[in-house]
């Protein structure tokens, strides 16, 4: 064990298995947090980033992973939570992705199922081939691509269930729509929404990405700096989390907010704000389970009609929206209830952190 003190991280959301990954000749750390098994396998992909302390990469892997028991549960599926995260430091030399991600591989499958694994933050298709020759556990997919189609065909049903309330419209079409990061999920949006008729914007750091989602699709770049000063009807989160704080929520120019991103509320307090001023949040984990839907519907054998159960998610939103003006409590904390209550039918969480090095 490092001198990264697991224990206590963990003690702070207390998930069923926090598993280790330490090859320091390598530059590899990874951890896969396994946050609750009530309902099934844990499930949820690999971030791979650069984080301020090594610790906060293991604060977020824990909280990314109870995001996934609360997406999950509230997708009515048979799966957990849970995450991993490969740490990555900007001024370490010699890390190898051929090497390290296998070895990332070995451990998944030596879990025996109790994981389930997809991309994530950072990682594309190359990183998870790389896991994927060394273990059977990974979300199904149809087709290159499936997924992250699946997740933006989630994003925009949540949008329409906002629509539906700020507009009274059934479509998209003349809704103003800023897209904040244009990965492999933030394009497959922008196509959607160009698609319906929507008036898109976007923003995005990496030039690249940005030409590319321009090129294609015609949708107009704005500056990374000023989006939360933008007059738009909906704003979609697609890149890191918590990007709306109490700040922003004060400030920010829309009428509501879906998106991609995982956890974007900085703070359940930023939630809270939104909700006063009026501004239409569907809660991230409730937006963003088209993937995990998807793959689960394609491991079951029913890919052909996996978006038909992802579009679902627009009577879902409808669900939380409903349950938070019954029960007078912002979208979010409804959506919260809502998952904690299918989860604790299905019996007690786990009482004390399963912690292992490998």
């Amino acid at each position: 064990m490092s001198a990264i003190d697991y224990a206590t991280l963990a003690a702070e959301l207390v998930p069923a298995e926090l598993h280790v990954l330490e090859r320091p000749a390598l530059g590899l750390t990874a951890v896969i947090a396994i946050d609750d098994l009530r309902l099934g396998p844990a499930c949820g992909g690999i971030r791979w980033r650069a984080y301020p302390t090594p610790e906060e990469g293991v604060r977020d892997v824990l909280r990314l992973a109870r995001a996934m028991s609360h997406k999950n549960a509230l997708a009515e599926l048979a799966y957990g939570g849970g995450k991993a995260v490969v740490l990555k430091d900007p001024v370490a030399r010699g890390f190898d992705p051929a090497a390290a991600f296998p070895l990332l591989g070995e451990l998944i499958e030596a879990l025996g199922g109790r994981y389930v694994t997809a991309c994530d933050y950072g990682t594309t298709a190359a990183e998870l081939a790389l896991v994927t020759s060394r273990t059977r556990h990974v979300l199904a997919e149809d087709a290159p691509g499936g997924l992250d189609l699946a997740t933006a065909t989630g994003v925009v049903a949540a949008m329409r269930a906002i629509w539906r309330r700020v507009a009274g419209a059934d479509r998209l079409g003349g809704a103003r729509v800023l897209v904040q990061g244009v990965g492999d999920v933030g394009l497959a949006l922008v196509r959607l929404l160009v698609g319906e008729g929507a008036e898109v914007a976007f923003a995005e750091i990496d030039e690249d990405r940005a030409e590319l989602c321009s090129v294609e699709t015609g949708a107009a770049r704005v500056d990374a700096r000023r989006i939360f000063e933008r007059p738009v009807d909906l704003f979609a989160p697609c890149a890191a989390g918590e990007v709306v704080t109490e700040e922003v929520a004060r400030t920010i120019a829309a009428r509501g907010i879906a998106g991609a991103a995982n956890n974007q509320l900085a703070t359940p307090a930023a939630g809270r704000v939104l909700h006063a001023r009026g501004v239409w949040y569907a809660p991230d984990f409730a937006v963003n389970a088209g993937a995990v839907i998807a793959g689960y519907e394609c491991g079951a054998g029913r890919g052909a009609h996996a978006l038909d159960v992802v579009r679902c998610i627009e009577a879902r939103i409808a669900r939380v929206f409903a349950a938070a003006a019954a029960r007078s409590v912002p979208p979010h904390e409804a959506a919260l209830a809502l998952a904690r209550e299918r989860l604790d039918a299905a019996g007690p969480g786990a009482a004390r952190t399963v912690i292992a090095s490998h």
